[in-house]
């Protein structure tokens, strides 16, 4: 699924046009800064998303007030960042979003302390300052300039939540200290999150290359200082698109944004790191000084709507969802739980959801060619509540007919229940097997037990506790549909979820 998900990124620049009026964000993304050291993490970044996920570590500075961090499940304070800037700044002020989500009370982080240092990501930070954050404000902190290459920021405590803390966006503005540097050729061979990247420079000055991803070509349409903005497109699979890059003071290493056609507004982040000063041959060589980046046919999109809804209060849930099609991977985020996504048009659509404190989905949806010619579907996905008592059923977990034996479809939903249970290490379950009231009621007891059975040992097998787990079958004893009919009689073949602690 996803032929490798949005992998066409590769290099990439629409014409932004960028003026250096100090003071500068030293932290964001944009502007070259990389994070060298990061704590527990909601979720992990995506490498080859064209969006910044959602309660990773990037959400702290892609200066956007959607996207935060979030911390890592069962984790503790302190939570310690070191972000490496592009080069020395003097910086003079700090800016820290603490307008988290609203339904989660007291998460926002509230003391904090900043530290930085011209040596190294691991030694000389000094001028130690100490803040308290107000919850669901913009804090900011003006000093006396401070002289930084790398910048500390620890989260002491939170305002009380005792199971997670957020922080949405941190800003540490400044000035070069040295405006006038001299920018480091950037012709040569790159090292990218997808391959390799070669960029040259023809007799006219034009500065362009090629990358192994997709069979992609390059084109500088602005520098400025040591920020690059670059025309990207693909010739394997037509896509194209823009991206901005800084280089380190040392030459050795880009950072920076990317996005698809001319969208700016939606963003991924990718690092590069220098392998040779000379370039590889590339077959834009010979035209690179003619070429002329004409804008990509545009396939036609179609617009799919998701709404996801606590199953009980059909309350919208925000967060962070996932779609797949055939062959493309999209993370939607959304701050009102109705998530919108731009996509090829085709013939179903997989819904993933990992919300907190809910179970997780897997649903597939089929897209209608009525639906295809208005260019717009829209869904409702219930999710249910990661509570003390609650049932769920799971969907999809399937055996062989009249056999314990898993059915490895039974594999992806199993697989998100291992990620549950490491997320909430206190919580302890009960799978209970069901059956028709087909054959001897005695062979349906033991039928549901031994498939109960079988799939807490797929999760003891995947490091879960069996002590967390207790399995029961009561075959055919609780039926939830009529017998009469195959229709009706499959629903009480099923395996139920129940939360007996969290």
């Amino acid at each position: 699924m996803c032929k490798n998900i949005i992998r066409l990124l590769i290099f990439s620049v629409y014409s932004f046009q960028f003026t250096y009026a100090a003071p500068i964000n030293s932290i964001a993304l944009k502007n070259g800064c990389r994070i060298v050291q990061k704590p527990s993490t909601f979720f992990t970044p995506t490498a080859f998303s064209a969006k910044i996920d959602a309660w990773s570590v990037y959400g702290l500075q892609d200066e956007s007030e959607k996207t935060g961090w979030c911390s890592g499940a069962a984790s503790k304070v302190p939570y310690v960042f070191v972000f490496e800037l592009s080069e020395d700044f003097s910086i003079k002020k700090l800016v820290f979003n603490t307008r988290c989500q609203k339904e989660y009370k007291l998460i926002s982080a509230k003391d904090i302390k900043v530290e930085y240092s011209t040596t190294s990501a691991k030694t000389g930070f000094v001028s130690p300052g100490t803040y308290a954050l107000k919850q669901d404000t913009i804090n900011s902190f003006e000093f006396v300039p401070v002289k930084a290459r790398w910048v500390k920021l620890t989260i002491l405590s939170n305002h009380g939540n005792p199971q997670w803390t957020e922080l949405m966006e941190f800003e540490a503005w400044g000035d070069f200290v040295n405006p006038a540097a001299v920018t480091p050729p950037i012709i040569g061979v790159w090292n990218s999150d997808f391959d390799w990247v070669s960029i040259n420079k023809a007799p006219d000055g034009l500065i362009y290359g090629c990358y192994k991803w997709a069979n992609g070509e390059v084109y500088l349409k602005n520098q400025n200082r040591k920020q690059f903005s670059f025309n990207w497109t693909q010739k394997d699979d037509g896509q194209h698109g823009w991206c901005v890059l800084t280089m380190n003071k040392e030459g050795t290493k880009m950072s920076g944004i990317w996005g698809i056609n001319n969208d700016t507004t939606t963003f991924g982040h990718w690092e590069f790191t220098r392998i040779q000063s000379t370039p590889y041959k590339c077959g834009n060589d010979l035209t690179a000084s003619k070429k002329i980046l004409e804008p990509a046919k545009v396939d036609p999109k179609i617009n799919v709507l998701i709404e996801v809804v606590d199953k009980v209060s059909n309350k919208a849930i925000p967060g962070t969802i996932e779609m797949y099609t055939f062959d493309k991977f999209y993370k939607v985020p959304s701050g009102d739980g109705e998530y919108t996504a731009d996509i090829s048009v085709c013939n179903y659509v997989v819904v993933k959801t990992f919300l907190p404190n809910y179970f997780p989905t897997i649903d597939t949806f089929g897209i209608s060619e009525s639906e295809k010619k208005v260019l717009y579907v829209s869904r409702i996905v219930p999710v249910e509540k990661l509570k003390a008592g609650n049932i769920i059923l799971l969907q999809n977990l399937l055996f062989a007919r009249t056999s314990a034996e898993l059915s490895p479809l039974s594999y992806p939903i199993l697989d998100q229940l291992v990620l549950v249970m490491n997320q909430y290490p206190s919580m302890i379950i009960e799978l209970s097997g069901h059956t028709d009231n087909v054959g001897s009621a005695k062979q349906n007891l033991l039928l549901s037990k031994k498939r109960v059975d079988a799939a807490k040992q797929y999760l003891v097998n995947k490091g879960v506790n069996p002590d967390r787990i207790k399995s029961v079958g009561y075959g055919s004893k609780y039926p939830v549909a009529s017998n009469d009919g195959e229709q009706t009689r499959k629903l009480n073949r099923r395996v139920e979820l129940r939360i007996i602690m969290m």
